[in-house]
């Protein structure tokens, strides 16, 4: 799935990480006696390699959507934790995210990117992380030495300071990995892959960083694309999208930071939290662009309850006039935990826009044009007697 191309004007440059085998963690062939009790917790992974794969399939294909910049190059570094059963690693000459892989593979990606100031750099990992003072994270090799086991991590955090000052004007990174508290650790050798220079001007303008909250720990299923990652693909793929000033549908690095929050809470199954993704943006550079409005989901409530058996709902675009109505489904009763009091509730799914909402029962009558935007949108009728 690497990928260097020739393109000679702006384009989107790529790296890749994905660490699933660590040797010398719990679980790998070469750890030492005490690797269970120096990191506990911390051993082999099957989602990292899923994930960085679905990530690398997404820059490759655009999903949904087309990148607004050519790929130009897609450098992906993969390890395999043993006795995982994925079949697509088998035998696929990825190199090892060793540290040393790493460092390498950063240097390479970085002149590329920086190489034209339009470029978009993207920076991914998926494997463990640690925090300090800084987030470390953790090459495949990390512990090899038991003396300086962080040798083989490095800071992004100042790494992600130097990229401010020498990369092009737009940098994405996504960062799915924990932040394991170590501040009690002696952190000897963890450095940045490239140090920034407090006398040079941070030339960055537009920035995307998704990452989990400090001391805090990333998530997934067994042999499944990690929720962080599967919420950052739903938005690429639309569900962060919204209308540019020519009327078309774009994702903007804004736009994933407005839209990173919803879509992980969704994607873990909890209504909410008080700390999800950190997500910082600056400055709104077009990533992707859709050929067609994307599928949103829309709720929308009747209040006060009116008889369900007896109220209809109607949800009709209104361009074109006559356009086809929405199949609006049977309504269920919702807001029982919400202030404003309990509600008779549709929830459907639309190609995002505006529509008229109409619901009517025996004796009760209510309308408006309401937009439905992603990553979900709710009107509340109220509704008024008929007359």
């Amino acid at each position: 799935m690497t990928f260097f191309g020739t393109q000679s004007g702006p384009a989107v440059h790529a790296l890749v990480i994905g660490v699933g085998a660590y040797p010398y963690l719990a679980g790998g062939q070469h750890a030492s006696a005490t690797a269970e009790l120096d990191f506990p917790g911390m051993g082999q992974l099957t989602s990292p390699l899923r994930s960085a794969l679905a990530f690398a399939r997404q820059l490759m294909t655009g999903g949904q959507g087309r990148w607004n910049l050519p790929l130009g190059s897609l450098d992906v570094l993969l390890s395999c934790a043993p006795d995982d059963p994925f079949p697509e690693a088998a035998g696929q000459p990825y190199r090892d995210p060793t540290i040393d892989n790493i460092r390498t593979a950063f240097e390479s990606w970085a002149k590329r990117s920086s190489a034209h100031p339009d470029n978009i750099a993207v920076l991914y990992f998926c494997g463990h992380g640690l925090q300090s003072g800084s987030q470390l994270l953790l090459a495949s090799d990390f512990n090899r030495f038991g003396a300086s086991p962080f040798a083989q991590a490095f800071d992004f955090d100042l790494t992600r300071l130097a990229l401010q000052q020498s990369g092009p004007r737009t940098q994405c990174f996504v960062i799915d990995a924990c932040r394991t508290d170590c501040l009690d650790r002696a952190l000897s050798g963890a450095t940045p892959l490239a140090y920034p220079d407090p006398f040079r001007a941070r030339v960055c303008e537009n920035e995307l960083v998704l990452r989990m909250p400090p001391f805090d720990e990333a998530t997934a299923r067994l042999q499944a694309v990690s929720h962080l990652t599967a919420a950052l693909l739903r938005a690429l793929d639309g569900q962060a999208a919204t209308l540019d000033d020519a009327g078309d549908w774009v994702i903007r690095t804004a736009d994933v930071h407005r839209a990173i929050g919803a879509l992980f809470l969704e994607e873990i199954g909890i209504p909410s939290l008080a700390c999800g993704v950190e997500a910082q943006s600056n400055g709104g550079a077009v990533l992707l662009r859709l050929p067609e409005a994307p599928v949103t989901r829309l709720t929308v409530s009747c209040r006060p309850v009116p008889p369900a058996s007896l109220t209809t709902l109607t949800c009709v675009p209104p361009d074109p006039p006559g356009g086809p109505e929405v199949h609006c489904g049977e309504p269920c009763r919702g807001g029982d935990d919400d202030s404003s009091g309990p509600s008779l509730e549709w929830q459907m799914e639309v190609r995002a826009g505006f529509y008229v909402v109409s619901a009517r029962s025996a004796t009760t009558t209510a309308s408006r044009l309401h937009s439905a935007y992603p990553p979900r949108s709710r009107a509340i009728l109220e509704m008024a007697p008929c007359r």
